[in-house]
């Protein structure tokens, strides 16, 4: 049985008390929680949460939660009380996890140094913890211990010695950067929610003035708002269940930040099981077709290359707005910074830029959800990708260079990675080396060139041929066969192409999007 949680954020009325009091409440939960948080901000509370699986704010306690406003002391309901406490519980109990990786770190970086190349440290570190400690951390936390190791060092001019008898929360002090409520999951919430038909009804317990001090500053607001035919369907779905809501505040397209109620559902359903255990689908990951697989099974090609792109109208959206950067940025470099319109300028830029991150979250997710469902079509149990961290951009090719990093840089084998454990997929990498030279019928080293029928031979050409069997089919397509053998080979701990055993074919298919000018036909010999 897999849970997958969903949520939705409903925008609230344009009312302005209702705004004015949710702001009231903003500055009082994280003014309390900031003041509770550096109270509590010790290595005994935090192995004490850590080691519990009960509700942060039953062991705080809310009673531990005050706040004082210039020579006010401020009346805060237990509801709120409880949902602070629970906030900063949460926040310590993540910092057990820290605090490991962080002690861990500091015993190899004694030895190594943090000097160098950090991707390369953080990869000696990884590797470190996993063989002589066998603990495993992910790399992103590593890399930010060993960017605190280094200011420390570098900065400060601390010794790595000395940091051994400083304790961590000495040398941490974490804040609360986010409003959200409620934290706490028990009966008495400071909100309530209840559907109505087509409309949600909701109702939340806010103060009335700026520093509440009696409990006749604190009332309930109601307020109503339809819910879309989308939403509705999905949560009255069989085995989906409403959970507790959470007022939050989102940042909108135009740089507004509005207060929303996220409401979150859970769906039960089973697990996808009738997967074949050998069926394998590989994938080359490129920039004319975003994606190219192929589906294999014990050393064979089962299927025709199957393409993915994405929508030529969204690639020509972040192209006019990468141009629209340029040039706004050229304005930024002619005049200084202090005159008129540059300020202007400055907030334009970084609108683009959170416009420009949505549509390439947009793709991502697009892409990933493309390949998952062809995967469970084919009933695929392993999915391959190649691995492109290393991997880099042609110079002075400023244009590809811009699509490369749109997703190709980790972000489509994150998400990858969460979807497909919910459906009992695996995903793999291997190494991007040579995927498009050899050729993976014969194994010999081919060449590439600019069209099946005159076999030009150019190092930029979309075609590979092979002078020893005389196989042409499209690089994607050679690619994605190639990256199923090297996989073969890392189950048998070989590491190259050019020991891989040749998988045979049933065609090379024709990709989409083909650039103008070139052939569409196929040379497949045998």
């Amino acid at each position: 049985m897999t849970v997958i949680i969903q949520s939705y954020p409903f925008k609230l009325p344009q009312k302005v008390d209702l705004y004015q009091s949710i702001e009231y409440l903003k500055e009082l939960c994280m003014d309390a929680g900031q003041q509770l948080l550096k109270q509590l901000w010790t290595e005994e509370w935090i192995n004490n949460l850590q080691n519990k699986d009960e509700k942060a704010f039953s062991i705080i306690g809310e009673q531990q939660v005050s706040l004082n406003k210039e020579i006010h002391q401020i009346y805060l309901p237990s509801r709120i009380r409880r949902c602070i406490a629970e906030r900063v519980g949460r926040i310590l109990r993540s910092q057990g996890r820290r605090k490991a990786c962080y002690d861990d770190v500091l015993r190899i970086v004694q030895t190594t140094g943090v000097e160098g190349n950090l991707d390369t440290l953080v990869k000696i570190v990884a590797f470190s913890l996993i063989q002589f400690q066998g603990k495993y951390y992910r790399w992103a936390l590593i890399r930010q211990t060993l960017r605190k190791f280094r200011q420390y060092h570098y900065r400060l001019g601390l010794d790595l010695n000395v940091l051994t008898s400083i304790p961590y929360t000495k040398m941490v002090s974490p804040t609360i950067h986010s409003f959200n409520l409620p934290y706490s999951a028990d009966d008495g919430q400071a909100l309530k929610m209840e559907w109505q038909q087509d409309k949600l009804v909701m109702k939340v317990k806010l103060p009335r003035t700026k520093h509440p001090i009696k409990r006749k500053d604190w009332q309930w607001f109601d307020f109503t708002t339809p819910i879309p035919d989308k939403i509705f369907l999905r949560v009255n779905k069989p085995g989906s269940k409403l959970n507790r809501p959470t007022l939050r505040y989102i940042t909108l397209k135009g740089g507004l930040i509005k207060p929303f109620l996220q409401v979150v559902w859970s769906i039960k359903y089973e697990r996808f099981s009738i997967l074949n255990q050998k069926r394998v689908m590989a994938t080359d990951l490129g920039i004319l077709n975003l994606t190219t697989s192929v589906i294999c099974e014990a050393g064979s090609q089962i299927s025709t290359p199957i393409f993915w792109s994405a929508n030529n109208r969204l690639l020509h959206k972040i192209e006019k707005i990468y141009q629209h950067i340029t040039n706004l940025q050229r304005k930024l470099d002619r005049y200084p910074e202090q005159w008129r319109g540059q300020e202007k300028r400055r907030q334009e830029r970084e609108r683009l830029y959170g416009k420009l991150n949505r549509y390439r979250k947009l793709i991502i997710h697009q892409t990933s959800n493309y390949l998952l469902k062809t995967a469970l079509k084919w009933q695929c149990h392993t999915l391959v990708l190649e691995d492109l961290r290393a991997y880099e951009p042609p110079k002075n090719k400023r244009k590809l260079s811009r699509k490369l990093s749109n997703w190709l840089r980790g972000s489509l084998y994150e998400v990858l990675l969460y979807k497909a454990k919910r459906l009992n997929i695996k995903i793999r990498r291997v190494s991007a080396r040579w995927t498009s030279s050899y050729c993976p019928r014969c194994g010999q080293l081919g060449q590439k060139i600019v069209d099946p029928s005159t076999k030009t031979v150019n190092k930029l050409g979309r075609y590979f041929s092979c002078s020893y069997c005389h196989y042409t089919a499209d690089r994607d397509v050679i690619g994605s066969i190639n990256i199923y053998r090297i996989y073969q080979e890392y189950q048998n701990k070989r590491f190259h192409l050019k020991f891989a055993r040749p998988v045979s074919y049933m065609g090379a298919g024709i990709p989409r999007n083909r650039p103008r000018g070139t052939s569409v036909h196929f040379l497949v010999n045998g």
